[in-house]
């Protein structure tokens, strides 16, 4: 009997641990949701007036180690690429699925490439999200700042993708450029200067710190909802004395 009743126990305090566990994990999620929507209607209200761009906009905020060093504003080609920049949007807004490797938050930078004149972000092979059709290869890779979605051959981009660095006709017609950093430009010198391995991955710890859209529709929020297990998974649960 004492055996069976600690066995219960312990069954009891793992489940509590479980809820825990859970209401912290909703609770960043709700968190990553409102500071979304909170980036979103700052900039609606402070891009009112300006000219309407021809793509939509999404941020990057890029940190080294614990330490912001700036925010990319980014203009996606809906017109040219429309189901690459969506599949980008759904990574960049968290829609695909909140979590390690079903969006760009933390997304880190993999690999410094020199001789490609490319920063990348995200790891090869990611088997969480699917890959996706080469839409089309309209747009070269012509000058600094522009967003490629990184290929290993044909069809296989999914989730990593590349910044250049400079021209790099050696990306044309093998990987697909779907955007293009409109505001801050200079913080990839940040980045290209860190030190790197005989492979180029960065010493230091670097990467998106947060992300989202700026334009389109209004980003969902759960609001004030508590993020707790349902009450009745623990109230059914009794406590062995």
């Amino acid at each position: 009997m004492p055996l069976r009743q600690g066995k219960a126990k312990k069954e009891y305090l793992e489940t509590l641990a479980a809820a825990a566990a859970e209401a912290v994990r909703q609770q960043r999620y709700h968190d990553i949701e409102e500071r979304r929507l909170k980036e979103w209607e700052n900039y609606q209200r402070s891009n009112r007036s300006a000219e309407v761009r021809n793509g939509s906009c999404a941020f990057l905020d890029l940190a080294i180690g614990d330490v912001l060093i700036g925010r990319l504003v980014v203009e996606l080609f809906d017109q040219v690429v429309p189901a690459t920049v969506g599949h980008f949007c759904a990574l960049v807004t968290g829609s695909a699925g909140t979590g390690t490797a079903r969006d760009y938050l933390h997304c880190p930078l993999s690999l410094i490439d020199h001789p490609r004149r490319l920063l990348v972000f995200g790891e090869r092979n990611v088997a969480e999200v699917a890959p996706i059709p080469d839409e089309n290869f309209a747009l070269r890779h012509a000058e600094r700042g522009l967003l490629t979605m990184i290929a290993y051959g044909p069809h296989t981009a999914n989730y990593t993708f590349g910044i250049t660095l400079a021209p790099s006709p050696g990306l044309d017609f093998r990987q697909v450029v779907f955007g293009k950093i409109v505001s801050g430009l200079s913080v990839l010198a940040k980045l290209e200067s860190l030190p790197i391995d005989a492979v180029g991955r960065p010493l230091s710890p670097a990467g998106i710190s947060f992300c989202g859209a700026l334009t389109g529709s209004r980003p969902s929020c759960r609001g004030n909802q508590s993020p707790v297990i349902e009450q009745h998974s623990l109230e059914e649960i009794t406590d062995p004395q």
